[in-house]
């Protein structure tokens, strides 16, 4: 028997994964060395590629993405449990490292579902919110590292390092959403990039913590990435149905900013 011939039903996968989430997090809550830490990172990207590769997908579903959207979850959350200090925060991303592979996992059809389209939604939209996540963890990465100079690098050179990282998954996404390739699609690419590289600057020279000028980044760039996969759709920007959306998270991003960070 191969591994092309064994297909695991997607919610023992699920449960699978759970376990092994739950070892990494006892190891990662005891390094004793950076190798360490390197040998167990990469120890769970190799998990996820067996348990990907051996769980079912229907023929219009590819492992491939499955597998990348946890890979980029994987390296934002472990960003964030490592710069993390508070215990009931280290928890919290904690229980969300489990539980977001594992709806990823649960959302996945067996054998024995007729898997129409419309299903596919569901499984889509968490492994958006799932990369999201992850890119969160990134750019906390990179405001920490910046904030605390881990490394001896011009901060600007963290900061295109994030801006592109941020265009690609923008770019993947949009083209997850259907959007072709062509004409003004290349135009909004090289936008957000220069966008996620200026808004990530004017954050750093704000008085902000580095976990609350990652969510102000996150927040920002969805919703010009919203904007833009709109945009780019033939049907175009419905402003009447959207003008709401873009009032009501503005007022919400002031109350945020206003009443509950606490500035520096």
């Amino acid at each position: 028997m191969s591994l092309r011939t064994i297909s695991i039903h997607p919610k023992l996968a699920g449960f699978i994964d759970l376990l092994f989430g739950i070892l990494f997090l006892v190891f990662l809550g005891n390094i004793f060395a950076n190798w360490f830490l390197g040998v167990i990172f990469f120890a769970r990207i190799i998990i996820w590629v067996l348990i990907v590769r051996l769980s079912y997908y229907p023929a219009s579903l590819k492992r491939f993405w499955h597998l990348l959207s946890l890979a980029v979850f994987h390296v934002g959350a472990v960003l964030l449990l490592l710069f993390i200090e508070w215990n009931i925060s280290w928890l919290l991303v904690a229980g969300i490292y489990l539980v977001f592979p594992f709806i990823s996992f649960w959302l996945l059809p067996s054998k024995s579902q007729n898997f129409l389209s419309f299903v596919q939604k569901p499984y889509r939209r968490w492994r958006f919110w799932i990369v999201g996540f992850g890119l969160y963890g990134l750019w906390t990465g990179i405001f920490a590292s910046i904030s605390l100079q881990i490394f001896n690098v011009n901060f600007w050179w963290l900061l295109i390092l994030g801006g592109v990282l941020t265009t690609a998954i923008s770019l993947w996404w949009w083209k997850e959403y259907g959007i072709e390739m062509k004409g003004k699609f290349w135009w909004w690419v090289v936008t957000i990039c220069l966008f996620t590289v200026e808004i990530g600057w004017l954050l750093y020279l704000w008085p902000l913590g580095y976990f609350v000028s990652a969510l102000m980044l996150l927040w920002l760039w969805y919703d010009i990435w919203l904007m833009a996969r709109f945009h780019l759709l033939p049907a175009g920007i419905n402003w009447q149905k959207q003008i709401s959306f873009f009032v009501s998270n503005g007022l919400l991003l002031l109350v945020f900013l206003i009443l509950i960070v606490k500035w520096k």
